[in-house]
């Protein structure tokens, strides 16, 4: 993408917020230590939350049964789950 300049400040955003968010659940569930800001943690849980519309709309339009679906609905629910881990945090 860059060799063609094209724009990718969203792509890095949102890349980074996976990031944080998989941190996150790593610190929930294994106790691994993240070095994310407060700043850091809002943000991401901004972009992931922004995610949501797209891939539910996504779910909607797929096959019942299909691989693609069970993806999605994966997708989404480790969405939720870091999201939720990312507001558990922030209000400790």
């Amino acid at each position: 993408m860059t060799q063609k300049g094209a724009n990718t400040t969203l792509v890095k955003k949102r890349l980074k917020a996976v990031y944080i968010g998989l941190a996150i659940l790593e610190n929930v569930w294994n106790q691994k230590p993240h070095p994310y800001t407060q700043e850091d943690l809002a943000e991401a849980r901004n972009v992931l939350t922004g995610l949501f519309p797209s891939i539910e709309n996504m779910y909607a339009k797929s096959k019942a049964g299909s691989p693609q679906r069970t993806l999605l609905a994966r997708r989404i629910k480790s969405l939720k789950l870091a999201v939720q881990a990312i507001d558990d945090l922030s209000n400790e």
